[in-house]
């Protein structure tokens, strides 16, 4: 009897238990820690608030009163819509234009590798070589606007064109990635198809709406959530190229929850922080996988 218990019942949680047991610990566990903490004050800096005390929501009242917050919420959408659209975009189109366009397949090989190469480097490191490139004074790229004519740019020095300098230097690191899981999409469709659609008379346009993109449709969505996710917890490169200024105008929510967090060491706020950008992300991912199968059932 008790050999059978544990031979059949007892093996299987053994075997998993460890598992449950360490992702509680590691994940689960912070998590609920987090959570609990986001209902209470806890400054442990200062010297009232040294341990939580429980306040209900003031934690979220506070923050959604913020104009701060707000602020930086829009700073996201701008950094998280156009610049993700736009690695996603530019990765169909480098992707695309390497597999139609490139016969040499040393040169596929090269070039793959040559946009491969940004995402191994440091994001920190990136950070302050596009700083230096964007330097109002004597940074190369004011330089090569002064050649072709063009006046200086005082990048970094207002808002939108310090978003604007961050969103082409995470571009230029993170292109590679939307392009080799695309071009691998493309070089798995059969040429068949396009040869069928050439004896039909389509144009390559045609070809492109009816065949490329409707094959693509799922791994261009996979590129997007990727870089999405990738967006939503940016930092080092804000950190190093703005640190947030000028003032505080090019914060990001990840930014904002730092200083709260680690600065103001406001733990309960920081906490509240969290969870609103996570839920946030969390819900726009799901809203936007949910529209791509609905067009894609329509």
């Amino acid at each position: 009897m008790v050999d059978r218990f544990a031979d059949r019942d007892l093996a299987p949680y053994l075997l998993v238990g460890p598992t449950i047991v360490t992702v509680f610990l590691i994940t689960i566990g912070p998590m609920l820690w987090s959570l609990w903490l986001s209902f209470n004050r806890w400054a442990p800096a200062s010297i009232a608030h040294q341990t939580p005390s429980f306040n209900a929501g003031a934690n979220y009242a506070w923050l959604f009163s913020q104009g701060r917050f707000w602020n930086s919420v829009a700073n996201f959408a701008y950094y998280g819509g156009v610049g993700v659209t736009l690695q996603v975009g530019l990765g169909l189109f480098l992707a695309l234009a390497l597999y139609n366009y490139v016969d040499n397949t040393g040169v596929r090989i090269a070039m793959l590798t040559l946009f491969a190469v940004p995402m191994m480097i440091a994001p920190l490191v990136v950070g302050r070589i596009w700083q230096l490139l964007f330097l109002p004074g004597g940074g190369t790229v004011n330089g090569i606007l002064g050649m072709l004519g063009f006046s200086a740019v005082p990048w970094l020095q207002s808002r939108w064109l310090g978003l604007t300098a961050i969103m082409i230097a995470d571009t230029w690191q993170w292109v590679g990635l939307p392009l080799l899981i695309i071009y691998g999409g493309r070089a798995s469709i059969s040429d068949t198809l396009y040869e069928a659609a050439r004896v039909d008379g389509a144009s390559r346009w045609m070809q492109f709406r009816r065949i490329t993109l409707p094959q693509l449709r799922n791994l261009i969505a996979i590129a997007f959530l990727l870089r999405f996710m990738d967006a939503y917890k940016f930092f080092d490169k804000l950190f190093i190229m703005t640190n947030g200024g000028p003032g505080t105008q090019t914060e990001l929510p990840t930014y904002f929850t730092y200083l709260v967090g680690f600065s103001q060491f406001n733990i309960g706020r920081a906490a509240a922080l969290t969870w609103v950008i996570g839920l946030g992300s969390v819900i726009a991912m799901l809203l936007f996988w949910r529209t791509m199968n609905t067009e894609e059932m329509a």
